[in-house]
């Protein structure tokens, strides 16, 4: 049965599975995590659909081109000019934000899973590269931000802020290489070839993953190790290969005798999820990492209490106090 935590909502019972939740953190051994959108606004980069967000923002420099918030990210709008010019002024604006960008209290915590030998490993859906910040590997399933590709030979640059500016012009920039080809060949008197553009190393929808082999490989190992937790965060859980990876993480974690599966994000998720995730925590994730840490470190402060009236009898508080930890976190489900 899922428990339903409301971060906003302070009862008792809602803090006693707070507490039970930041237990099976602390016991978990192999945890997996899957972030979204959602673990970065409160750090500068805002929901793309507020009335203030940077769909609004593109539809005012291009009020002309009727374009939708998920064709921004649909590699078919190229197709479309007015579209193209509506895209990348978009990236640029969306580059300028990550920018000035920090990372979240949620970004430290998972941090501070893989310090602890904690992290089996983070998949992010997000493209601002705020973990790199904190020397936190992901592995990134829609691209990143750090980067502009040709369209045609496939180079790859950094984002300088020459690009940028380019961008928010609503024009592609050339690619350096073919040009450098194109002008060689018209040196030695030979026809010219097409010059590729530069657009962000991001994948869209209707596009293949460059790497999405490697991805496939990575998920299949890890569902080989059987993750014993796993931590959904900040997503509305909608692109079908994420949701697949998702259940059969769940599946896996299900197959470990304590193992736990956590959804964190400011809206429900569908019914479809009521047999995947055993927890479901509706709020920031920032507030929920700060509640878990408030618990786990009032843990320590009692054992460590414990251990100091006691004394000699040390081993035995521990193995008592681990077994009731365990215990809160096995029973609470059922």
């Amino acid at each position: 049965m899922k428990v339903n935590i409301v971060i906003s909502q302070q009862t008792q019972a809602n803090d006693q599975f707070v507490a039970d939740l930041a237990a099976c953190v602390a016991r978990s051994k192999r945890v997996l995590v899957i972030t979204g959108a959602g673990i970065s606004c409160s750090g500068g980069i805002p929901d793309f659909r507020s009335s203030d967000g940077l769909y609004n923002l593109v539809k005012k420099k291009h009020p002309k081109t009727v374009i939708r918030g998920k064709e921004l990210f649909d590699a078919t709008l190229f197709r479309d000019e007015n579209q193209t010019k509506c895209f990348y002024t978009f990236m640029a604006e969306l580059k300028s934000l990550i920018s000035t960008a920090q990372p979240t209290e949620t970004h430290s915590f998972i941090r501070e899973l893989q310090e602890k030998g904690q992290l089996m490993r983070c998949y992010t859906q997000n493209i601002d590269c705020l973990e790199e910040r904190l020397d936190l590997p992901v592995v990134q399933l829609h691209g990143s931000m750090a980067k502009v590709k040709c369209t045609l030979c496939s180079s790859s640059y950094n984002f300088s802020s020459d690009y940028e500016q380019q961008f928010r012009e609503g024009s592609p920039p050339p690619c350096p290489k073919c040009e450098h080809a194109d002008s060689e060949r018209v040196r030695l008197g030979k026809r010219t070839l097409a010059t590729g553009t530069l657009r962000p190393d991001i994948v869209l929808y209707n596009e293949e993953h460059p790497n999405g082999e490697t991805i496939g490989r990575l998920q299949a190992s890890d569902l080989k190790k059987k993750p014993d937790f796993m931590i959904v965060m900040g997503t509305s859980l909608k692109i079908p290969a994420l949701k697949k990876f998702i259940k059969q993480a769940a599946r896996m974690v299900h197959s470990t005798r304590t193992g736990r599966v956590v959804f964190v994000n400011k809206t429900p998720a569908t019914k479809e999820w009521d047999s995947v995730f055993d927890y479901e925590v509706i709020g920031d994730t920032d507030e929920w990492v700060k509640m878990t840490q408030e618990k786990l470190e009032d843990e320590q402060a009692m054992l460590t209490a414990k251990l100091t009236l006691s004394g000699p009898t040390r081993s035995r508080i521990v193995a008592t106090r681990s077994s009731s930890s365990t215990a809160n976190c096995s029973e609470l489900i059922t």
